[in-house]
Formats: structure tokens, sequence, C-alpha cells
């Protein structure tokens, strides 16, 4: 692959060329394996704040649109630094204060999950006693909102709280590193069956069981249990986001992503590149349809990690699906975010909903334009049931060559051509 070809635009005034050349010489690097001299020269690009992220964002679009895979591990963990704590990762240097982090809100469900998730490290002996400390300050901080009325309220930090927990408070703490494995998908179902009756459905919908091999699916399980990476926070019902720039970014993820690609060449074809991996994790209970909506790409899979015996009512917990897609006129704030709009376009459309329940280890494939969303989740109380699943994206909606658009007809181009958010209130933020 050329280097040009990953770059953002060349700078063209004398004064940005020295920036240029480390960034090409940091791409270099990356390219050659040399990752202990890239993250060096990664810190002094950092020295020049949002436009060194700005860049590695949009070397990292670069990479995926490519399909050069290593590479966007690699650019990942360098977005990744925005989360570093004193704790992670060990090349920086500890004698610095550190940044704010782009979200320190703090909310209940925020502070009692990480509290739990550091017990939980605790246990396994991956955090030092120092969190013992820690762990009481979080429990103690969201017990306080509670008893202040603020269960759901999202509180800017005092200097005081930001005295105590500024340190670890949606920081990376712990990033166990996952490996590639012999094989990622398990060998137990048919790519070729697969691929039919995604491309024979209309809509584009099927569901594979038995999605990863049992080292694969034992390994991400262990990585989203233990990485604390999970600082997607504006989310409703106690649900959190881990997204791949944000450190929810190992090998194994990647082999999934890339084995997937080569085993659906017809699903997940040459224009449909990979575009971005997240994790969502539910609490104990999620009303039904709170998070309806449709997504920036082409092709979704979406495959759940947690334990079957922690979900109490086996008959929910998984996704609905809607036989209905995003109109391409609207745009991402309203096919995303907009509930109240797409519940009443989803009405005057007559859409029928497919129910696919929770199973570990099941994977839903699906036009990513379809609106979609978790249905009810009822699962077992505490950090280590929560309910947890991936997602993958590929390429554009609008370059979506698979399926016909279901929501162009005639009568309904008048009423529901075009919605734009011109405003985001939180009213309408996304739940999902």
């Amino acid at each position: 692959m050329s280097l040009a070809d990953l770059l953002p635009a060349a700078p063209t005034p004398a004064d940005k060329a020295a920036p240029a050349e480390r960034r090409r010489r940091l791409l270099t690097l990356l390219n050659t394996g040399d990752t202990n001299a890239a993250h060096a020269l990664w810190l002094q690009e950092l020295a020049t704040g949002d436009p060194a992220y700005r860049w590695a964002q949009s070397a990292l679009e670069r990479a995926m649109q490519q399909g050069d895979f290593t590479l966007m591990g690699q650019l990942g963990k360098l977005l990744a630094y925005r989360w570093h704590s004193p704790w992670h990762p060990e090349r920086l240097p500890t004698d610095q204060p550190l940044p704010r982090v782009p979200r320190d809100i703090l909310t209940v469900s925020k502070l009692r999950h990480d509290a739990g998730q550091f017990a939980y490290l605790r246990q396994l002996g991956l955090l030092d006693a120092t969190f013992d400390a820690t762990i009481n300050i979080y429990r103690h901080l969201a017990d306080r909102l509670v008893a202040a009325g603020q269960s759901e309220a999202r509180k800017e930090m005092s200097d005081a709280e930001r005295a105590l927990i500024g340190n670890t408070y949606n920081r990376i703490v712990h990033l166990p590193e996952m490996g590639r494995v012999a094989r990622a998908l398990s060998p137990s179902w048919n790519a070729r069956d697969i691929e039919a009756r995604f491309l024979d459905h209309g809509e584009g919908l099927v569901v594979i069981d038995d999605f990863l091999t049992p080292q694969a699916l034992q390994d991400l399980h262990r990585f989203a249990m233990q990485a604390t990476v999970w600082t997607g926070i504006r989310y409703a019902f106690g649900r959190f986001g881990a997204f791949f720039q944000d450190g929810f970014n190992c090998p194994l993820l990647l082999q999934v992503a890339e084995e997937l690609q080569a085993a659906l060449p017809h699903v997940i074809t040459p224009r449909y590149p990979l575009r971005q991996i997240w994790g969502f994790k539910n609490a104990d209970d999620l009303p039904a349809d709170v998070n309806l909506h449709a997504d920036f790409a082409a092709v979704n899979v979406n495959f759940w990690l947690t334990p079957d015996d922690c979900n109490l009512s086996p008959d929910t917990g998984g996704m609905k699906v809607y036989d209905v897609d995003a109109p391409l006129a609207w745009d991402f704030h309203t096919y995303n975010g907009r509930t109240d709009i797409i519940k009443a376009f989803l009405r005057e459309n007559k859409a029928r909903a497919t129910y696919i329940p929770y199973r570990r280890n099941r994977c839903v494939l699906f036009n990513s334009d379809l609106f979609h969303g978790t249905h009810e989740v009822h699962f077992k109380p505490g950090f280590e049931h929560h309910r947890i699943n991936v997602t993958m994206l590929y390429g554009q909606r609008e370059n979506d060559e698979l399926h016909r658009s279901l929501s162009s007809r005639p009568d309904l181009e008048t009423r529901w051509g075009r919605h734009n958010s011109a405003w985001r209130s939180p009213a309408f933020g996304r739940h999902r």
C-alpha cells in the first residue's frame, strides 16, 4: 500500500512542513512494525493538541478504506491516548499532569459500573490494592447522587471530585492485549449458505448461531470484561458504548472483521470497507423499543458475548429488525436518534418487525439501513452479568448495491422525503 493513500491532503504552507514530515515518518514506522519508535514520535505529535487526533482519525479512515487491518489497529491505539491514565499506557511519562478526558460527566450508572469493574479486576489480580479506596469513593459518589435525587442526572464533575477520581474516571487503566487465534469464525456455519439467504431475503437479514470459535468467543468476552474502555456515557437506561478509536481495539476484533470480509465477499463486497467497530453494554433492565435507529453503514454485523445464564428472560434480550429502511434524504441525527420521528414513520409505513431472541455467540447480519434496536432486557444484576454486544459496520449506506429501497414509495416521498435535525435537544438524545 502507498503511504500517500493514507496521508491526509498534504499541507502547502512552509510552516506545516515539519508536522507533515513527522506524520509521514510515523506512518512509515507503524507500517514497518517499529511501534516503540512510532509511539515516541506520537508523543511529539501530541504537542499539537487536537490537530494530532484529527490527523490520526483521518489516517485511520484511509487505512479502513484500504483494508489495512494492521495499520487500523496501530492508529486506533494512537487515538486511544485521549483516555490515558497513570496506569496506561506504560510508555507515557508519569511526571506530566493529565489532560481532561473528552467525557468526564458523572452519572450514577457509570460510577457503579466502574466500581464493579475495578472490583472485578482486583479479584483477578489485575489492579493493585490502591484501587480499593477508589472503589469506595466511586460507590460513595454514586450513593450521594442518588440521595440528592440525581439517579438519572448527568453531573459536571467538581474540582473536589476531580481531585479524588480525575486520574481514573472514564480513563483507560487496564487494557488487555487480546491477540489473534488460529481461527476466529466458527466452521459450523456455511458461508455460501449465509450469503444466499442474505441476498435472497429482500431487505437483507440472516441469523448465524455458533458464530465464533470457542477460543475467539472466550477471548473477546474476556477483553470486553477487562478493558476499561466503556467511555460512551451519554446513553439512557444505564447503557455504555466502547468505540474502536477510544480503546475498543485488539488484534482479535480485527481478525473477526477481516475473516468476515473474506468469508462473505458477496455480502461484504469490495465496495464495503470496515468503517467502525463498537461494543455496547446494557445493565440489568432496558425497556422495549427505546433505542430504535438505523446506522450509517451498508452492512451491520451484530453479535452477543454474555453467557446465556445471565439472561433472566430467555425470550427477551435480543433485537428487533424492521422491514423498513431509513430514507436516504434523512440526516444522521434523524435516522439514528429521533425515535419520535422513527416510530411515526414505521407506523405509517406499516412496518413489520422480526424479533431475534438473545443467545450467546449469535450473530445478526443485516442491511444496516433497516431500523432496528435492542428490544427488552432483563439480565441478572451486577457487573459480571451485563449484556454485551459487538457491532461491526461495513460500507456506506449511500453505496448499498444489494438492497432495494424499501421506503421510496411515491406516497411517502412528500411526507417523509427529507428530515434534517438542525439542532440537537437533550430531549431527543440518541438512546442507542
